[in-house]
């Protein structure tokens, strides 16, 4: 069925869309809420001013959103559960967790939803995830998940896990430059030295050599 969004609905169409959408879908949660209406003239004729009202709440959303990326600088999400042997957890981090705790950093509820964490957590370790805090705006943030029960406490484990990373990754960076220069080197020792050669633009001919007259 074709549809027009009169709101936006998470992960199926934003107000003023135009769609092609199942049946029962439509028939079943669309239409009885109200989030959209049969395609008909009359509606379309809606369409483009909803679609300007939703572009001007998303780029407030995103303005908004721009504010507060800032508040996860420098702050990790430290999550201290369980674990048992070799590192795993005995139960899993979630998106739903990590929300809880990313709102208790912006001082608001967050949605799990706009937690992207494409499986749970399963494992000691650190962790990137994206958050979507609008549709534009969708930063990175460091999840570290530790032992509960670290006998240097929950905070002192979770730095020493983001200072292992750290190095890692300087060693990384290190080894690669090393790689690349060493390469650069040996491709150019394996090239041929012409010690006739001239610099462009310059002659080595008699001709030139003789005094003009």
């Amino acid at each position: 069925m074709k549809v027009v969004f009169l709101e936006t609905v998470e992960g199926s169409g934003s107000m003023g869309e135009v769609k092609t959408v199942a049946n029962g879908y439509a028939r079943n949660f669309l239409l009885p809420r109200g989030f959209a209406a049969p395609a008909t003239p009359q509606v379309l004729a809606r369409a483009e001013r909803l679609r300007e009202i939703e572009e001007e709440r998303q780029r407030l959303e995103d303005e908004r959103a721009l504010g507060l990326v800032g508040q996860f600088e420098g702050k990790p999400l430290v999550m201290a559960v369980r674990v048992g042997e070799q590192g795993r957890l005995y139960g899993s981090v979630t998106n739903a967790d990590i929300a809880q705790k990313a709102g208790e950093i912006l001082g608001e509820e967050l949605d799990r939803r706009r937690v992207l964490l494409p499986e749970p957590i399963r494992h000691v370790g650190v962790y990137t995830v994206n958050v979507r805090l609008s549709r534009s705006v969708q930063p990175q943030i460091l999840v570290v998940v530790v032992d509960a029960a670290a006998l240097e406490g929950p905070a002192a484990a979770a730095e020493a896990l983001l200072r292992i990373r750290e190095e890692a990754a300087a060693a990384l960076t290190t080894a690669q430059v090393r790689a690349s220069g060493g390469s650069n080197e040996a491709k150019a020792s394996e090239e041929p030295i012409d010690e006739g050669a001239s610099e462009p633009g310059n002659s080595t001919s008699d001709e030139d050599d003789a005094p003009a007259s």
